[in-house]
């Protein structure tokens, strides 16, 4: 007897459902950090990149490198093992790069502690919590300083560790809590001995670079501002990193213009920030180097503070010498086609966003890397370490 057509509809559809609950439930499985480990110092960097630009659980790739990362680096004797090493530090590289701006720490409130009448009441300290990327970035700085004294590709793998650092936007990792003295509601937190203060890692290895010591100064330009301008100026004339420091000392003092200046020494007052001496060292910035990054900076900072004095003339022009510096630059770009459209030049500022949308590739913008720093030389750098892997 044939089944009825309802009776043959159910069974069709369980059998479908059954193999589409079968096939969902049939999941890639996650490479683990050994066979990542194997793909990087193979050589296949993209495929890494690739895995760790996905849905990455990096709480799983800190725990399986600190536990079977050594043994990995043993394998292949002594002679393999200063390859293999150098291949585990930069790979933990680029996993902290992969994770910065997913997660980085945790600073936890405590909850108010109150006697039996609740009238006497304590707030604890803040407690920090370190993220697996800035512990991943330092378990390889940990591993590259057991050697005494440092070879040099680690000064290369320490400039890369500091782009990714200034990339998470975070200058407690580097210097330590920037909310120190400020109190708990500022998130100044307890466990000091936790504080990991990359910097002073590095810098007494590598004493003669100056972008660690002009790290120690953006580290501190938001929170600390006078000893900012300490480190920028004591940086004025070295021959890598004045213009960088120069520039940067003339967009705090645009940034402060017209604030009471921090006391100096003795608690001597030092008045108002003038804007003229942001001007003064923005123009000195220029003509200290040839980096695009800086000079672009430089002018597009001149183009503000022309634009907050009411100077039209000055401001076009300034916001032109930066599109120059930086062809299609979208933070110089838009602002100077909107002043040309305001001033009626309609067709000239059409042209503008054209070809700003137009140009292949679009370029990095300055003003949007300003506080991700070194992140800029990042491509340099990882390719320097992968060439010294391939060796």
């Amino acid at each position: 007897m044939a089944q009825p057509k309802t009776v043959r509809r159910f069974l069709i559809l369980s059998l479908l459902l059954a193999v589409c609950l079968a096939a969902g439930g049939t999941t890639a499985r996650e490479p683990s950090t050994i066979e990542l480990l194997d793909d990087y110092v193979a050589g296949r960097f993209d495929r890494v990149v690739e895995t760790l630009a996905g849905d990455a659980k990096f709480d799983e790739i800190l725990e399986q490198l600190q536990r079977d990362g050594p043994a990995w680096i043993d394998v292949g004797g002594p002679t393999a093992r200063a390859r293999r090493k150098l291949a585990a530090a930069t790979w933990d590289r680029e996993a902290a790069r992969g994770g910065a701006w997913h997660e980085w720490k945790h600073i936890q409130k405590q909850p108010r502690m109150c006697d039996h009448t609740g009238k006497e009441c304590y707030d604890p300290p803040n407690v920090l919590y370190w993220r697996p990327p800035p512990l991943l970035l330092e378990w390889g700085c940990e591993l590259l300083r057991r050697h005494p004294t440092p070879q040099p590709i680690e000064r290369w793998w320490q400039l890369a560790a500091l782009a990714v650092a200034q990339r998470s936007e975070d200058p407690q990792f580097l210097i330590g809590d920037t909310s120190i003295g400020r109190g708990i509601a500022a998130g100044e937190v307890g466990n000091v001995q936790l504080e990991i203060k990359h910097l002073d890692h590095v810098t007494p290895r590598f004493p003669q670079e100056m972008r660690f010591v002009l790290a120690q100064g953006i580290a501190r330009d938001r929170f600390w501002p006078d000893d900012a301008i300490s480190v920028y100026r004591a940086l004025e004339k070295d021959p890598d990193v004045a213009g960088e420091a120069t520039m940067r000392l003339g967009a705090m003092q645009m940034r402060l213009a017209g604030r009471s200046l921090p006391a100096g020494p003795g608690g001597v007052p030092r008045g108002r920030s003038d804007p003229s001496d942001a001007l003064k060292n923005l123009e000195r910035a220029e003509n200290l180097t040839r980096d695009p990054y800086v000079v672009f900076l430089a002018r597009y900072f001149k183009a503000q503070i022309f634009e907050r004095q009411r100077r039209p003339q000055e401001t076009e022009a300034a916001y032109r010498s930066a599109v120059a510096a930086v062809p299609h630059a979208q933070s110089a770009t838009v602002a100077l086609a909107a002043i040309v459209f305001n001033d009626g030049r309609r067709a000239e500022a059409q042209q503008l966003v054209r070809d700003m949308l137009a140009a292949e590739p679009a370029p990095l913008d300055p003003w949007r890397a300003y506080v991700h720093a070194d992140d800029r030389f990042w491509p340099q750098l990882i390719g320097r370490l992968r060439a010294e892997i391939l060796k």
